[in-house]
């Protein structure tokens, strides 16, 4: 309860208010905030009859009414300038069948899909084949002029299977090795450079035919079972007009036992290419092996939603500027192969961060004076699959990006208890940390490493310039995960 306080809080600085009594303002809107609130919208989205909440299915068609139900129940204005509260995001959803093999001179090793490794294509198409294709280890498969740094140097690529690292390149400092250059991507942070769909951009710039990213639990910040969960289920990408034709034919990810074989089959070895790879002068090694795919799918088509309300500004002069509260609504859905019980409910990932959208929703609405700035709540699809609804939300923004001033996106709540303060993870990315000092909060010692702070809806906003703060749970855990996996957040809470 007290990180929805200083959410509140921090919008008083972001969003300005009148000058009247901040503690007799506040109280309206803190009372409004309950426990048992929070914990029926939790109940009613994380239940089995929205069987999980994928996108484009009975539970989106369940989720979507009831949040919008919810922003017209307390009172929030429709959020979409055509009189609703949706914005269609056009989706298509895709099941893999593939298949993959890697051939290192006289040594041809098949893959068992998807306990070594997963295979998929953003390409709308039924079939996609790869045969024969050179394999070429390229690092961590950067370019970032801004640093110096390019992992491609003047190798052509065109055509080939691209073997790459996850995360971005940690950098020693060269003044004391036991940390991080902060000079270099953000140093402990996460930048958009490590992040696997950047990885897959790139080699789709590069004209390679495949990009297959070694999986560490470390850098990648979650077990290899959760890439084996998520990509082995429907995907869902955007369904652009190109039928996304630009993207790189395969995308792919092979456990690190996979890859150590097949470097070892090459007369490789992974971690001194790893360790090479952390330098500016590093250069593209061409493995002597041969990798194939074939991807069998099946693409539907349709048409997902972000749901979204607004609560106008009180000042003519600033109710054209906005804040958002945003928090993604889907989650894994069902999956009819398993035995006994095949709902993934996500209570914590993320009916949760959809409950204090609502509830910071319905608590602004109790505010006298209102916010002089204009708020937009909003529950944003295909989060799992790739951040897609931000992603078409700042391609296609329902209001000025440049009029909005930040976003601040709940990524599940903590569900721990009291806590004792807030600590800003962002690294620096995100400027609202200002705003988190005036509310008189604390904020201790940094305890996540460089994969802690990349996985939020801020990654798809910032590209955008949308200033961000991010406020999750420290360490999540959800049904059938079989481990758990650190939390990765640009705000979290400390327990008492």
């Amino acid at each position: 309860m007290k990180i929805i306080a200083i959410l509140i809080a921090l919008s008083f600085v972001e969003i300005g208010f009148a000058a009247d009594s901040e503690a007799d303002r506040l109280k309206p809107a803190l009372d409004s905030i309950t426990a048992d609130g929070l914990l029926a919208h939790i109940k009613m989205l994380a239940s089995d009859e929205f069987e999980g909440r994928a996108p484009g299915s009975k539970g989106e068609e369940l989720s979507i009414k009831y949040i919008a139900d919810q922003f017209k129940t307390i009172g929030l204005m429709p959020g979409n300038p055509d009189g609703t509260y949706f914005q269609e995001v056009p989706l298509a959803g895709i099941k893999s069948s593939p298949t993959a093999s890697f051939v290192a001179g006289e040594q041809a090793t098949t893959l068992n899909y998807p306990d070594d490794y997963v295979a998929s294509s953003a390409r709308l198409q039924e079939q996609i084949k790869v045969d024969n294709s050179d394999i070429v280890f390229v690092g961590y498969g950067i370019v970032a002029p801004e640093y110096g740094w390019n992992d491609y140097k003047d190798v052509d690529v065109r055509g080939k299977t691209l073997l790459m690292l996850i995360n971005d390149p940690p950098i020693p400092d060269a003044k004391d090795p036991a940390k991080l250059d902060d000079k270099m991507f953000g140093g402990q942070a996460m930048t958009y450079y490590g992040r696997w769909s950047y990885k897959y951009e790139i080699a789709a710039k590069k004209g390679a035919a495949a990009a297959v990213i070694i999986h560490e639990t470390g850098p990648a910040a979650y077990p290899y079972s959760v890439v084996r969960t998520s990509w082995s289920k429907e995907n869902f990408e955007l369904d652009a007009p190109d039928k996304n034709a630009d993207a790189v034919s395969v995308r792919s990810w092979i456990t690190l036992d996979v890859a150590k074989k097949l470097l070892a089959d090459c007369g490789e070895d992974f971690e001194a290419l790893k360790k090479s790879a952390i330098n500016k002068d590093f250069r593209p090694v061409a493995l002597k092996a041969k990798a194939n795919f074939e991807i069998k799918q099946q693409v539907r088509t349709f048409k997902s939603h972000n749901v979204i309300a607004k609560l106008e500004g009180s000042d003519p002069r600033w109710k054209d500027e906005y804040v958002i509260f945003s928090a993604h609504w889907d989650h894994l859905g069902k999956h009819p192969e398993l035995s006994g019980d095949q709902i993934f409910n996500g209570a914590v990932d993320n009916a949760s961060g959809v409950a204090a959208v609502i509830s910071l929703g319905l608590a602004f609405t109790k505010v006298n004076p209102s916010p002089k700035r204009s708020l937009l709540f909003m529950a944003t699809t295909a989060e799992e699959a790739g951040l897609l609804g931000a992603k078409y939300y700042a391609l296609h923004p329902l209001y000025p990006l440049k009029k909005t001033l930040a976003d601040i996106n709940i990524d599940s709540m903590n569900v721990w208890g009291k806590t004792r303060d807030v600590e800003d993870t962002s690294f620096g990315h995100v400027d609202t940390g200002r705003c988190t000092g005036k509310t008189g909060t604390s904020a201790g010692p940094h305890r996540y490493s460089k994969s802690a702070f990349g996985k939020g809806q801020h990654l798809s906003r910032r590209q955008f310039r949308i200033r961000q703060s991010w406020s999750t749970r420290a360490v999540h855990r959800q049904k059938r995960a079989s481990a758990v996996a650190p939390g990765r957040c640009a705000v979290t809470c400390r327990r008492i």
